[in-house]
């Protein structure tokens, strides 16, 4: 399927992690442009070497999300870059856990300053430019944790829940002037962050890293969890035109582990 995306110009986040490399790779294919964001430039600069089309030029650009001038600076160099702006994908942030009354306000602080206030600042920073064309899509990788929150996750679910809400108000402020704003909300994907999890929760259980998996895939209907290139097509299709007639959404991706709506 043509997902119409060949030659659009697409501001990605976040994008040297696991969830961020699958969506570069799954945009690429799709014949778009990307401006590259994160901390890790030399990460950056591999996945852009090693994305197709090999005719496309993808850029890299180093951003913090914690410094508002460094966020201001790298969107304004991709608008530059790019020649605009058509797509903005954020696939930054993940809070760490513990328990409720062992973190503290600096812990918090810490947990919350990429995923909420970062995607905060280079909303604030993305959407005037795509009111100033009338036109765009933007798409958050938010998190299933804001309508399924653990209570070792509460940080994570916590920003997740706020971004939820920041999508939902922002459709009503950007529709009328074309700008299309979602969320996709994945449940765990296989990396080494999952794998921490799963040995704190065996250890704190007394059981296997196996079994503690095991547990966890049984409240899953599909009983397996989701790549992160299943994730990623997700992302892709609600970048694309396709999705045209879709803002202020959020697409949960979990296998079937949340049970309401």
């Amino acid at each position: 399927m043509d997902l119409q995306l060949n030659g659009k110009r697409v501001v990605l986040c976040g994008a040297a992690g696991v969830l961020g490399k699958a969506i570069a790779t799954s945009l690429a294919a799709e014949g778009a442009t990307l401006a590259l964001l994160g901390r890790d430039l030399p990460t950056l600069q591999a996945l852009a070497v090693s994305l197709v089309p090999a005719a496309t030029t993808h850029r890299t650009i180093a951003c913090d999300l914690s410094n508002a001038e460094s966020v201001d600076a790298a969107i304004d160099q991709a608008e530059k870059s790019l020649g605009g702006i058509d797509v903005f994908v954020s696939a930054a942030g993940a809070a760490q856990g513990g328990v409720f009354w062992e973190i503290d306000d600096a812990a918090w602080r810490s947990n919350l300053e990429v995923k909420l206030f970062g995607t905060i600042r280079m909303l604030r920073a993305v959407a005037p430019r795509m009111i100033a064309r009338r036109g765009g899509r933007i798409v958050l990788v938010v998190g299933n944790s804001a309508r399924q929150p653990e209570p070792r996750m509460l940080p994570g679910a916590a920003a997740n829940a706020a971004l939820l809400a920041i999508v939902r108000g922002l459709a009503e402020e950007l529709g009328p002037h074309g700008v299309a704003i979602n969320a996709v909300n994945p449940g765990p994907v296989r990396s080494s962050r999952w794998n921490t999890l799963m040995q704190s929760a065996a250890t704190r259980e007394g059981i296997t890293t196996a079994e503690a998996e095991a547990r966890f895939l049984e409240k899953t209907a599909l009983r397996r969890l989701a790549s992160a290139e299943e994730i990623a097509q997700h992302v892709t299709f609600l970048a694309s035109p396709l999705a045209a007639h879709l803002t202020g959404t959020s697409l949960t991706i979990d296998g079937g582990s949340t049970k309401s709506p």
